[in-house]
């Protein structure tokens, strides 16, 4: 498999998640909102799960949340990650409801554990959202 010979991995930004991207470089995480029941979702979602309601609303969430599930990578599969290993993705349930995949930055990364967000410049490029364990857990 070839990889691209970037210094960073950097989806190409779809139009329904670019507030969420956005939002990361201006360091807030963005979630959304249904108009119609008022549910939180994560980000990139065209009808909300509840109810089906196609009109949704971006808003700002206070960023806390709980480690929901999580996976400590041993091997890189991609050339950025290969200075980096081990580093460990988790699943973050935020404050709000939604969950949210994210580099997890600790020694010990554990299901249930508060986490707060953190946010990392990537080779002067783009700021990324982490998480890492909440100061006053």
């Amino acid at each position: 498999m070839k990889f691209a010979q970037a210094d960073v991995i950097w989806p190409d930004i779809e139009e329904v998640a670019r507030p969420f991207y956005e939002g990361m470089q201006q360091k807030k995480v963005m979630i959304q909102q249904c108009s119609a029941c008022s549910t939180h979702l994560p980000p990139a979602q065209i009808v909300c799960d509840h109810c089906g309601c196609d009109e949704l609303n971006w808003l700002e969430a206070n960023g806390s949340g709980e480690i929901y599930s999580y996976v400590v990578y041993h091997r890189s599969f991609h050339p950025f990650f290969d200075d980096k290993l081990p580093y460990t993705v988790a699943l973050v349930e935020l404050d709000e409801g939604p969950r949210l995949q994210v580099l997890f930055y600790g020694d010990a990364c554990v299901v249930g554990m508060k986490v707060q967000p953190i946010f990392t410049d990537v080779a002067g490029k783009h700021t990324l959202l982490a998480y890492q364990p909440a100061e006053n857990a």
